[in-house]
């Protein structure tokens, strides 16, 4: 028996293994880019939640710094304010205070622009509390003046006593007329403490029937005083007393035979009624 052949043809199909390599590398490369991709998007998001809290923590802290500037802007007017008002009391010249900014930046800036308006404040609050700081230095200086005027100003009762002979023109029994007096009689128990009602140089001392034992005190600013009716003296000349340092005793003369202190204070060589001075100015 003969068996017929088949008229088909077999076809071979080969895939070599380099072949084989490259598929499995692009397909192992997809799966890498797929993952990258995929952590890309998770680590976005990731960021963007925590950029979201960081925004909102940003507009809570900026809430809380606004509210601080505030009351700050607050303080530093009202400092202002006082130190200006202080410096005009003492006689500080008014050029001196220089007003507050007071041009208003908001029409210059685009609308909501806070940081730029907060900007804009503390440099007007850093301005006035630097004009505030030179206007106290002023301040200071000026206490200082006037706290050495005072300080030389011959404000002390000299004695112990009570006024028995006022300033000017008064009636002496013991004179039978009216005199003039250029100071006040302060009448005391003898030996009593005569003090310097400032500090100054004691440039004479002397004694005469009409005046007993005196003392003549130079102040500064052109203050002088005179001390006389003395029963004795406790300094000499050319020394320099302090405030109310004592320098004699309470004494009489023969032409007046009470006790008492005369006191006189000068300006120049014009007397002053010591009494608008006695306790009148507080050291």
């Amino acid at each position: 028996m003969v068996i017929p052949q088949s008229e088909r043809k077999s076809i071979s199909f080969s895939i070599s293994y380099k072949t084989i390599t490259m598929i499995i590398g692009s397909i192992l490369s997809i799966i890498f880019l797929s993952s990258v991709i995929v952590l890309n998007y998770s680590s976005r998001d990731h960021e963007i939640y925590e950029l979201k809290d960081s925004n909102e923590d940003f507009i809570v802290q900026s809430q809380k710094l606004k509210s601080e500037l505030k009351t700050l802007h607050e303080v530093s007017n009202q400092y202002y304010d006082k130190i200006s008002s202080l410096h005009k009391k003492l006689g500080g010249d008014p050029n001196k205070s220089y007003p507050i900014i007071e041009t208003d930046p908001i029409q210059y800036l685009e609308p909501n622009n806070e940081i730029f308006l907060e900007s804009y404040r503390l440099q007007t609050d850093i301005y006035n509390i630097k004009v505030a700081n030179q206007l106290t230095e002023e301040i200071i200086a000026t206490i200082k003046d006037k706290k050495s005027i005072i300080q030389n100003t011959p404000s002390l009762w000299p004695t112990k006593g009570y006024i028995l002979h006022p300033f000017g023109k008064y009636f002496s029994p013991i004179a039978g007329s009216e005199i003039v007096n250029n100071g006040i009689d302060i009448g005391a128990f003898p030996g009593t403490e005569v003090v310097a009602t400032a500090p100054g140089l004691v440039y004479d001392i002397g004694y005469s029937i009409l005046t007993g034992h005196y003392i003549k005190i130079s102040h500064k600013y052109g203050w002088k005083t005179i001390y006389s009716n003395l029963e004795r003296l406790q300094i000499k000349k050319g020394q320099y007393v302090s405030k109310g340092e004592i320098v004699g005793y309470v004494g009489k003369t023969p032409s007046s035979p009470i006790y008492h202190l005369h006191y006189e204070v000068h300006v120049g060589t014009s007397p002053l009624n010591p009494y608008s001075f006695l306790n009148q100015i507080q050291n």
